[in-house]
């Protein structure tokens, strides 16, 4: 159970490192194009900040909402896997990419049309964010389970 909980917090984790670092990219490359200048020192400063003020801050954290989509996809991916021959990695990889989806189709709705995570405002974006939450649902699938050694992975 504890290793179920930290590979748990391991691909959320994982999720909101891409997602946050993704979207301040997005802008700072935006910033770029429009002769802002923008150098390392920025990029490193600006990626720290709003892992923190992304995470910890403002009215709705990337992370809160990762963890809701994560857990509701994990869960019903160990369902699923109870009457499937699907291999595990595969299925979570597959339940955390459809999470990420969820989020940033969802977010839209719920907020009249408006898309509050920046690096998901192109079809590009969107598909690197789900890509993002595969690799998290990969991570999970594949991390070993504590319990004995009969169980399929």
């Amino acid at each position: 159970m504890i290793k179920q909980i930290q590979a748990f917090l391991t691909s959320l984790a994982i999720a909101t490192f891409l997602l946050v670092t993704h979207t301040t990219i997005t802008n700072l490359i935006w910033l770029n194009s429009i002769n802002m200048p923008v150098d390392l020192g920025v990029v490193v400063s600006s990626i720290t900040t709003d892992l923190v003020g992304m995470n910890f801050r403002g009215a709705f954290p990337a992370i809160g909402l990762i963890f809701v989509g994560l857990l509701v996809a994990f869960v019903t991916a160990r369902v699923i896997s109870i009457w499937s021959g699907m291999k595990k990695t595969y299925l979570y990889a597959l339940a955390g990419g459809v999470a990420l989806l969820a989020i940033v189709v969802l977010m839209p709705l719920a907020f009249y049309h408006l898309d509050l995570i920046a690096g998901a405002r192109t079809l590009a974006g969107k598909a690197y964010l789900v890509f993002a939450g595969m690799i998290a649902g990969y991570y999970f699938g594949g991390h070993p389970r504590s319990g004995g050694s009969n169980e399929i992975n």
